[in-house]
């Protein structure tokens, strides 16, 4: 049965996907090499997309930036999704094939169909578009239509910002189809390991004493990506658009880099979304690093815990238990590192910041701080944060939105 209209639904806990959340949807968090409404639409080309969120002003901004509307919403057909739900071809096969045993011989549903994971729904089917039961699905109350359940198996869910550095390799996997998978040029001193498993695009520069070894999983350089000699790239990794892998970068497996980034030193298993940069040695692991991010020099994360205990994440008020041994920075737009930076293991870091320290930062960074000591830092002005945002994006040919600049202006009431 074909879906006629996704309507996908940002879920009302965005405190969980911290600090990315504070300028961003849900739907743009990156897992792989697509932001997850990218995945969707990539998987349902011929759908029509819808989003819904209880964030006005986020969604408006989400729109605005990636120069989207909302469809008008098809009158049959209509799936209706939580955006934290991990998309992939199995997820939408099985869907599909769900659909169709329980559609009769005119190809629609007696009921809407609830469709569950541990018994927990995470999305809905209507054979027929209901505006009212639309509404209603982000609410706690019970759907005032019947509906029956069918329990799906195998689904990942995004509960928290660490789950897509965990599921992270399995996404770049999932999408190595949609690449290209062609014949090398001839490259001078260039190690293919697993060469059927590495997609490069026609347009990528690979220089001589790279290592791409594909053995673990798969690799997917993108369009006018740039790998400096001497870097070893590890599968599963994606590596976006316009980015630069620099001389000697050791990029280990599950690492996901964003368009117009530049990575040096040693990553491993992190996700870098995009325009952000860690030019220099350093090592940056199980991390997540929102845009226009700047690492200096000699950056370092610990992502694991000298006693290898449970990795707690503090966000504001609130110890969350990760239950992960393996955690490292969180890090929000437009923030920044000095020399030497140490961030010990599952650090929050807000939006603009400048941070500089002698030692370990604090485990906790709200934005706007200007420092990183625990006591005596100061916040940085509102309009000089501003204006260094647009500085950045000017280098790269971007601007920043009015409703950019409208979420960062209340994240900054909200610190004082």
């Amino acid at each position: 049965m074909k879906i006629e209209s996704i309507i996908l639904i940002e879920p009302d806990n965005p405190i969980n996907f911290y600090p990315f959340s504070i300028l961003h949807t849900i739907f743009e968090l990156r897992c792989g090499a697509f932001r997850l409404f990218e995945k969707i639409k990539k998987l349902n080309p011929n759908s029509k997309l819808n989003f819904l969120s209880g964030r006005e002003e986020h969604l408006n901004c989400f729109l605005k930036k990636f120069d989207l509307k909302n469809e008008e919403i098809s009158k049959n057909k209509v799936l209706i999704m939580l955006g934290n739900v991990l998309p992939t071809q199995a997820l939408f096969n099985q869907l599909k094939e769900k659909l169709n045993d329980f559609c009769n011989s005119e190809d629609s549903l007696y009921e809407p169909l609830c469709f569950t994971v541990n018994d927990l729904p995470i999305a809905y089917f209507l054979s027929e578009y209901d505006e009212e039961f639309v509404n209603s699905f982000s609410t706690s109350s019970e759907k005032e239509r019947p509906y029956r359940k069918v329990e799906l198996e195998e689904v990942k869910i995004l509960d928290f910002i660490w789950d897509a550095i965990e599921y992270n390799g399995l996404a770049i996997e999932d999408d190595f189809h949609f690449f290209k998978q062609n014949s090398f040029p001839k490259m001078d001193n260039v190690s293919l390991i697993n060469s059927e498993k590495i997609s490069l695009a026609d347009t990528a520069e690979i220089m001589p004493g790279v290592v791409l070894d594909a053995s673990q999983g798969a690799i997917i350089i993108d369009e006018n990506v740039k790998v400096m000699p001497n870097s070893v790239v590890i599968g599963p990794c994606y590596i976006g658009k316009n980015s630069t892998i620099k001389v000697g970068a050791k990029i280990y497996e599950k690492t996901a880099i964003g368009e117009y980034c530049k990575l040096g030193g040693e990553v491993e298993n992190s996700i870098i979304q995009s325009y952000s940069n860690k030019q220099h040695d350093g090592f940056l692991g199980h991390s997540f690093i929102s845009e226009w991010v700047n690492l200096g020099a000699d950056t370092n994360t610990s992502d694991l815990k000298n006693n290898y205990g449970e990795v707690k994440v503090e966000i504001g008020d609130m110890s969350i238990k990760t239950g992960r041994m393996f955690l490292g920075l969180l890090c929000g737009d437009h923030s920044k590192s000095a020399i030497n930076s140490s961030f010990t293991t599952g650090t929050s870091a807000g939006i603009c910041s400048i941070l500089f320290h002698s030692g370990f930062l604090p485990k906790h960074i709200p934005s706007f701080t200007w420092g990183g000591h625990k006591d005596g830092s100061t916040v940085h002005s509102i309009d000089k944060a501003v204006e260094l945002a647009k500085t950045v994006m000017a280098r790269r040919g971007k601007v920043l939105l009015e409703e950019e600049e409208l979420l960062i202006r209340k994240e900054f009431e909200k610190s004082l």
